[in-house]
């Protein structure tokens, strides 16, 4: 890891994650911790590529959520208020409103 620098930083759901290893994986073989993390993703990904991009764009449509707090919904998918207070975390100013409208949102998309 000698000369390597962080470029960027983003949120990514376990779904994507779950898509770049596979493509990596096809490549040749992965790393110890790529194949970690490939293993968790496949074991707790709970949406699907296609349903997981319509969440993302329905949960950002909701002003006043972090995108932390997005990618945590859409990997745990909440299906009620006090889960989704629950992952919440530092954002403990979304209000029940808004908390039941990140419900309604992922309620439709759970499998």
């Amino acid at each position: 890891m000698i000369g390597k620098q962080v470029i960027s930083r983003e949120n990514v759901p376990l779904y994507a994650v779950n898509e770049v290893l596979a493509e990596r994986s096809k490549d040749g073989e992965l790393n110890y911790e790529q194949q970690q993390a490939f293993e968790y993703s496949k074991k707790f990904s709970k949406i699907t590529p296609a349903k997981g991009e319509k969440l993302l764009k329905e949960l950002r449509e909701i002003e006043g959520l972090s995108e932390d707090f997005i990618t945590k919904a859409v990997d745990i998918l909440p299906l009620d208020v006090n889960a989704a207070r629950l992952i919440s975390g530092k954002d403990m100013g979304i209000d029940n409103a808004k908390l039941e409208q990140v419900v309604a949102a992922t309620s439709k998309y759970a499998k």
